[in-house]
This record gives structure tokens, C-alpha cells and sequence, in this order.
């Protein structure tokens, strides 16, 4: 495993490169899960389901009880096994509360390697654990689990097949398939125990494990799925099916469930296992244990992880005063809004299905002593209608909108009241009050004010949302397949007449997701970038003036937006070309702010589905963009000069003296323009840029280079070099604001000009910022210079290197570098942070296109 697939394994996940398609694949196989389930449910009848449900006995329940905790105190087994074949010295409390915490996240969410190494990677690399060390361990952990499924999948394929595979025609082929598996795995045993020389994938050093870890993994990994299928088994009616015939069916299901990117493999894995169980189970006898499943193996323990980081968000509110350390810290802050987001959704799926079935026997009764007929109609539509708008704020909970936020709170509150009026579900209003009062709890977390309606709504929510409605209406027409359609059934009032508001409240729940795509088709055309406007320059002005770097002053160019932090303390400059969204620099301010802004930025992409990066990010700031899981590679290397030490004497600066001396016989002369002075130098510094730009057959850049732009220019001191009263060559100059770093960015002379006319520009401002007081010249980056070329460096830095040799013709690469060499400076790397993946050639053309000015002027000169 790369260590860009850890960094952000979501990112970079098949789902995230081919989003609609994936989406579309699972709400396919979501549909056909229903179309199976309502054949194979044809004969029963929604009582009938229910009543099996709660006759589970109360031993059973122990029993899978005791048997899930069994299952995720030995998948903590993987995490210990992993770091002490890795010999990574953690905390092992904290391993065993992670592993935890990232099984329950991830048995929930579906695709668990992923989600589950991006939970790892979020703790563990706060606790100084290291990317490569981390990417072992979670292959460690990967390859544990599917010895396990190979191992018990083969011994039941070749002892035991399960029900329909035993029944169907070729069935002995299933013998011969099982002790395949059971060769793989074996030779996989021969292998870990007998090689010695480790595995090289990608950049990554794998030691082999050895014979102990070979053995723990296939110890742990056995013992996992047997539990994990042991608490299905045990829930179901005794002596229909054997153990290990169960166990392949059940393995088989949870493989179906997995390629469908169902989240959980929900309906998929439920149908799946309904079809492979036949004749020895029917749908009557697995649909109630599976819910009872859902709930012990998948739900509970979800609940308990994020009642875990929130207990632990409370500990750090209460005793932040006395800065006492938490177990999670910061990390869990990143985490929770997308659980709570999760059990929103799950919330709004409770109300809808609760309102596509039959109230419990009596309540309703109970309720008409009471209250109106008109209050249980009402409440009845007002709980289906508050389930649609949970499932669709859940997304603006999982992006931490403050909009979002009140209104799911005020949505969770109007359905914990419909929930008591319309049948007096009273459980389904406790459930609604524990994830208002989760949500009371983790209030601090939802700090963003972006417009609910201007962020993208992804691919997999949208799919997400219209399945869970239309299940909802499967399950209302099944429930209610007694009562025979009329008219009429839409206008009967009645106490009974349940079939009927189940109807209206469907058409309600329909129409407001159809209003709701309606204003998503009508929104506004996607993210463009907005220029600054004065007061944005002016708060620019102020941040600036608090740093030492020059880079910040191309804000003032008006080309790239500001993203500042609520306090306006800090800024991001930034513009988006296509899908990439780029930050030029790290963000501007004081360091403390770096992380927010980092992390304002990343959502801000999000929001509108963008690549972000940040283009010649700093080694400083690197372990930010490590702490948001962006990988990185090195752009080239920037020059800066100490001018504290820089003077003309001596043997090796000779060249320097002549080029001056020359300069000065030749009738030019240097001087510095004020700010102030320079607006009437305009029209005839025009005139160099213009003839400038036609001798070098060059169209103006921006972005990350300075243009010709009157009122750009008019904000800096301006360097002339003059003779017999005409300007020969400027530059526009950049005081750093603390006195620290001098540069500058616009350098443009005349064709005729003297020879080394901008050498000599360069040094006389070098020699009057000495003079001033300024400690260092920045004299800018020299692109793809400083890679490491050898055969064991990664891709990137052999292709880099390659196009800075042989690319001359066209750029000037070297001789940008041997320019800036003859002033001795100290070489400073320069990155590019970025999500990983395998968009880097995309996001590279993106910016070069963000600087050229478009793609149609990237190749003029």
C-alpha cells in the first residue's frame, strides 16, 4: 500500500475516482436486493416478521451479545500483532482503544480497510507514528483478514458447502474450489515463515513476518470470521443449517455485500444470504435475525465508539483549563461530525420506515382518548416529512455546516414529538433524544458557516437518500398488502386507517426530495473564483504586516481569492483551475492559525467535489498537511541569500565588480522609486514590459508570477536602472514587512539594454537592502531542481529530473539554476501537498495552465 492510498484512502478510493458510476453500480444491486427480497417475502406478511423478531429468545440475544464482544476484543488482536511485528513502540491501550474504535467505524461504513486505515492514520500519526510504519501495519492488518476469509471460506467449500451451493447442479466442484483456497493460503504460510528478504511494494519495505506472526495471523483472523458468522448463527432458529454450512453462505453474502459499495453492504448482504441459505433456510426464518443482527453486531457497537469520543470531547471541555490530556485529543475532531452525520441519516431512515408500517397493537387506542384525530394525521405526515430532511441535512452535518446543525436539531426535535403523537413510539423518541443530546454534546464541532445549498451533494448521498425513500415504500407496501387499493384510500380519516397516512405521508416525503432536486438543478453554476475586494486587500494588508515572507504580496495581484479565518487573523490564497483547487504558499499568518486555515481550505474544496493543493508549501509547514493525510513531492528548491554576508571584496566576487563597473561606464545608473513615486513612471515602464514581452515572444503569467498590472505595481518600491534619462530595466520590489526577506517579482528590461543589465539590477538590490537593514534576498525558485534521481527514488523525482536535463527547449531550467547559483545561495525546498492518488499529472497541467493564464496560452513563450 502507497503511502498516498493511507494518507487518504477515501480520497483515492475506487468510489472517488469514478463517483456517479459506483453509485449507480450500488443502487442497482440495491434495487435488485429489494426486487429479490419482495419475491422471496411474497407469501408473509409484515406481522408475521415482526412477531418472529421479538419471539428471538432472550438466550439468543445474550449469546450474540457476548459473541460480538468476543469478535471486536480479537480484531483488536490484528492492530497489537501488527505494531509488535512492526516493532513500533505505542501505547498499547491506546492500540487497543483505536482498533476499536476503527472496526466499529469501519464494520459500519462499509469498506473497512479504507475506512478503517483512515481512522489509524488520523490517531496514530499524532502519536508519532510514521507514515511507511503506519502503511505496514495496516497491510499487516489486511492480509490478516483475508487468510482468515480464504482459510474458513476454503474449509467450508470443501467439508461443508453451503445450502443452495450443495443443491445446485456441479455442486462437487465446490470441494475442489475449497482446497484451492486452502493451497493458496497455505503456500502463503511456506512463504511468511521461509523468505527472508523483504517485499518491495512501491516505495514500501515489507519484512516478511515470519513463522509466529504467520501463525497469529491466521490464529486471529479464523477465530474473527467464525465469531463474526457465530453471532448471525446463533440469533437464527437451532438445527435448520449447520455451523460451518452457514459460515460459507455467510462469508459469500459479506463479499457481495462488499462489492456493492453499499455502505455496510445493507439489503445486498441481506438478500445475498437469503438466496445462498435456500432450501434450509426460508426469508421468514433469516430476516428477523438479521435485523437483530444489524442491531448487536453493527449499530450498538457505532453507538458506543462515538459515545467513546464524545465522553472524551467532554473530558478536554471540562479540563481545559487545567490542560489535562485526553485519550483521543484533536483527532476525534475530525472524526465525529461524519459518525453523528451518519446516525442523522440512520435517524431519518428510523422515522420514514416507522411511518411505512403498522403502529404497535393498542397505543393507538390509547392516543385517540387524548388527542384529536387531526393531531396523530398531522404527526404521522410531520414524522415521514422530518425523516426525507434528516437524511438530507445528515450531509451538511458530515461537512460541520452551523446551518445544518440548528436545523437538524430542530428536525430531530419536531420527530422525537411526531414520534409520541402518531403512535406513541416512545423507543424511537428516546433514540431521536440520545443523538439530540450527541449532538448538544459535540456542538463546538459544527463551526462552519458555508450556505447548505452552495456545497456539492456527493454522488453516493444522493443515491443514498432516494434508495432509503424508496425502501421506505417497498416496506409500506408490504406492510399494508392486506388492504386492498382504492381511491378512496387517500381521503380516508380514520384511527385505523393506517394504510392511508402511510400514502400521504409518502407523497409528502416524495415531494420534498423532488423539491429538493429541483433547487440542486436551479443552483448556481459552480465555484468560481471571486477577486478581493478593497476590504479583503486591506485585511490582507494587515495579515501581511505581521510576517516575514514576500510570497503573500501576490494577493494583491487580484487574480487568486482570500479565504480568511473567522477572525480574519489569517488567509489562503487560492484559485481553481477545472477540478484542482490550488493554495498558493502555505496560509498567511500567525502560525497557530496554519491548521484551521489548512483545514478551511480542504472543506472549502470538498464542498464543490475539488482536488486541493498547495503549491510551494515549506518544509515547516509540512507536518499541517501531514495531519489532514496530503501526501507530498518536491517541486524544486528556492534561493535565498544571506545579505548579512554578501559584499563585493574579494577574488570570488570580481565578476560582480566588473559587471557594476561596466554598467557605470556605460551611463546607467541605479536607484530605488518609493511607492508613492511610481505611478508616473507607468506609461514608460509599459514600454519596457511591452518591448520586453515581444523580443521574448512572451504572453503575461500570472498566478504565482507577477504581471503587468498598474495597480499591482503601484503597492511596492520600484528598482530602475536609467541612462541618459530613459529606463532601461525595473523591477517591482518587495520589503518584507519585518525587515527580514527582501525580493521581487516583476524583472523586465529593455531588448537594447546593456549586457548583464538585470545582473546588475540584482545586485544593486541586493547591496541597498543590506543597507537597509534586510537580512536575506529571496531570488525565487528554481522548478525541478534538487531531486533525488537514483533508481530507488519514486516515479515523480525520475520523471522530474528527467524533464530538468532534457526539457531546454521548453523551459530554461539549468539555466535558471546556474543564474541564481553565481549569487551563492542557501537552496530551500519547495513541495506540492496533495490528496494522493493518481491525479498528479492532471493537477500539474492544472496549475501550469493556472500560471500560462489558460491552456490555450500555456505553450507561448
Amino acid at each position: 500500500m502507497s503511502e498516498a492510498v493511507l494518507a487518504l484512502a477515501e480520497r483515492t478510493a475506487p468510489g472517488r475516482r469514478h463517483p456517479w458510476l459506483v453509485a449507480l453500480i450500488g443502487a442497482a444491486l440495491f434495487a435488485a436486493a429489494l426486487l429479490v427480497l419482495h419475491d422471496e417475502l411474497a407469501a408473509l406478511r409484515y406481522h408475521d416478521l415482526t412477531a418472529a423478531l421479538f419471539a428471538i429468545p432472550s438466550g439468543r440475544l445474550a449469546l450474540a451479545l457476548l459473541l460480538t464482544a468476543a469478535n471486536y476484543l480479537v480484531l483488536t488482536g490484528y492492530d497489537l500483532t501488527a505494531f509488535r511485528w512492526a516493532r513500533l513502540d505505542l501505547d498499547r491501550r491506546r492500540v487497543f482503544t483505536v482498533s476499536l474504535l476503527a472496526y466499529a467505524i469501519a464494520n459500519s461504513l462499509g469498506l473497512g480497510m479504507l475506512s478503517g486505515a483512515s481512522v489509524r492514520y488520523r490517531f496514530y500519526t499524532r502519536w508519532g507514528v510514521g507514515v511507511a510504519d503506519l502503511s505496514r501495519v495496516v497491510l499487516f492488518c489486511t492480509t490478516t483478514l483475508w487468510l482468515g476469509l480464504l482459510t474458513v471460506g476454503g474449509l467450508s467449500l470443501a467439508l461443508a458447502p453451503m445450502p443452495a451451493l450443495a443443491a445446485a447442479p456441479g455442486h462437487e466442484h465446490a470441494r475442489t474450489a475449497g482446497v484451492v483456497l486452502l493451497v493458496v493460503v497455505a503456500a502463503y504460510a511456506v512463504l511468511a515463515s521461509v523468505r527472508r528478504r523483504p517485499l518491495r511494494l512501491f516505495r514500501l519495505e515489507v519484512p516478511m513476518p515470519g513463522p509466529r506472526a504467520t501463525a497469529a495471523q491466521f490464529l486471529l483472523s479464523t477465530i474473527d470470521w467464525l465469531l463474526a458468522a457465530g453471532v448471525l448463527w446463533a440469533l437464527l432458529p437451532a438445527g435448520r443449517v449447520g455451523f460451518l454450512a452457514f459460515v460459507g453462505a455467510f462469508l459469500a453474502a459479506q463479499l457481495v455485500g462488499l462489492v456493492s459499495h453499499v455502505p455496510g453492504g445493507l439489503g445486498v448482504f441481506e438478500t445475498a444470504l437469503v438466496v445462498l441459505c435456500k432450501p434450509a433456510l426460508s426469508a421468514g426464518d433469516l430476516l428477523p435475525a438479521l435485523v437483530a443482527y444489524r442491531a448487536v453486531y453493527y449499530v450498538l457497537p457505532f453507538v458506543l465508539a462515538l459515545a467513546g469520543l464524545l465522553a472524551d470531547e467532554l473530558w478536554q471541555r471540562r479540563h481545559a483549563a487545567a490542560r489535562v490530556g485526553s485519550l483521543f485529543g484533536a483527532a476525534a475532531r475530525a472524526i465525529t461530525p461524519r459518525l453523528l452525520a451518519v446516525l442523522v441519516f440512520l435517524a431519518g431512515a428510523l422515522l420514514l420506515f416507522s411511518g411505512a408500517t403498522p403502529a404497535v397493537p393498542g397505543r393507538l387506542g390509547w392516543l385517540d382518548r387524548f388527542l384529536p384525530l387531526a393531531v396523530l394525521e398531522l404527526s404521522h405526515f410531520a414524522a415521514s416529512v422530518a425523516g426525507v430532511a434528516l437524511l438530507l441535512l445528515s450531509q451538511g452535518i458530515s461537512r460541520r455546516l452551523d446551518a445544518s446543525y440548528y436545523l437538524t436539531m430542530t428536525v430531530l426535535g419536531i420527530g422525537l414529538a411526531a414520534s409520541l403523537l402518531k403512535g406513541g413510539d416512545y423507543e424511537e423518541a428516546a433514540l431521536l433524544g440520545m443523538l439530540l443530546l450527541a449532538l448538544w454534546v459535540a456542538r463546538m464541532e459544527f463551526d462552519r458557516r458555508a450556505a447548505f445549498f452552495a456545497t456539492r451533494f456527493t454522488p453516493g448521498w444522493t443515491v443514498a437518500v432516494l434508495s432509503v425513500v424508496s425502501a421506505s415504500v417497498v416496506l409500506g407496501l408490504f406492510s399494508f398488502k392486506h388492504v386492498e387499493y382504492t381511491p378512496e384510500l387517500w381521503w380516508q380519516f380514520a384511527l385505523g386507517a393506517e394504510a392511508s397516512r402511510f400514502l400521504r405521508a409518502s407523497v409528502g416525503s416524495g415531494v420534498l426530495v423532488l423539491a429538493f432536486g429541483l433547487s440542486r438543478l436551479l443552483r448556481p453554476a459552480p465555484h468560481e473564483v471571486q477577486p478581493p475586494g478593497e476590504q479583503d486587500l486591506a485585511d490582507a494588508q494587515k495579515v501581511i504586516a505581521g510576517q516575514g515572507a514576500t510570497l503573500p504580496f501576490l494577493a494583491f495581484l487580484g487574480d487568486k481569492a482570500l479565504l480568511f479565518d473567522e477572525e480574519r487573523e489569517g488567509f489562503v490564497m487560492y484559485a481553481v483551475q477545472g477540478p484542482t483547487w490550488v493554495a498558493l504558499g502555505d496560509p498567511v499568518g500567525p502560525p497557530a492559525r496554519a491548521a484551521g486555515l489548512v483545514r478551511a481550505f480542504l472543506e472549502r474544496a470538498d464542498d464543490f467535489d475539488g482536488t486541493p493543493v498547495f503549491y510551494q508549501a515549506t518544509p515547516e509547514r509540512l507536518h499541517v498537511y501531514a495531519d489532514f493525510g496530503l501526501a507530498f513531492v518536491k517541486l524544486g528548491e528556492e534561493a535565498v541569500m544571506s545579505l548579512e554576508r554578501f559584499c563585493l571584496e574579494g577574488r570570488e566576487n570580481k565578476g560582480f565588480r566588473n559587471t557594476l563597473s561596466r554598467l557605470e561606464r556605460a551611463g546607467a545608473r541605479f536607484r530605488v522609486v518609493s511607492r508613492e513615486d511610481v505611478p508616473p513612471l507607468l506609461p514608460e515602464l509599459r514600454r519596457v514590459s511591452d518591448e520586453w514581452l515581444a523580443g521574448h515572444r512572451a504572453a503575461e503569467k500570472g498566478f504565482s508570477l507577477g504581471s503587468f498590472d498598474e495597480r499591482y505595481l503601484m503597492r511596492f518600491p520600484a528598482a530602475v536602472l536609467e541612462r541618459d534619462g530613459r529606463i532601461e530595466a525595473f523591477a517591482n520590489v518587495w520589503p518584507g514587512p519585518d525587515g527580514r526577506e527582501l525580493s521581487s517579482d516583476l524583472m523586465r528590461h529593455r531588448p537594447d539594454a546593456p549586457n548583464s543589465a538585470m545582473e546588475a539590477l540584482f545586485l544593486h538590490l541586493m547591496l541597498w537592502g543590506k543597507e537597509q537593514g534586510y537580512r536575506s534576498y529571496n531570488l525565487g525558485m528554481a522548478p525541478l531542481s534538487g531531486l533525488e534521481a537514483s533508481a530507488v527514488a519514486p516515479l515523480w523525482n525520475r520523471l522530474a529530473t528527467f524533464v530538468y536535463e532534457r526539457g531546454e527547449s521548453f523551459y530554461n531550467f539549468q539555466g535558471l539554476r546556474a543564474f541564481k547559483e553565481k549569487f551563492h545561495p542557501v537552496w530551500e525546498p519547495r513541495y506540492l501537498a496533495w490528496p494522493g492518488g493518481l491525479a498528479l499529472p492532471r493537477v500539474l497541467a492544472d496549475i501550469s495552465a493556472l500560471i500560462a493564464g489558460g491552456y490555450r496560452r500555456m505553450f507561448l513563450k
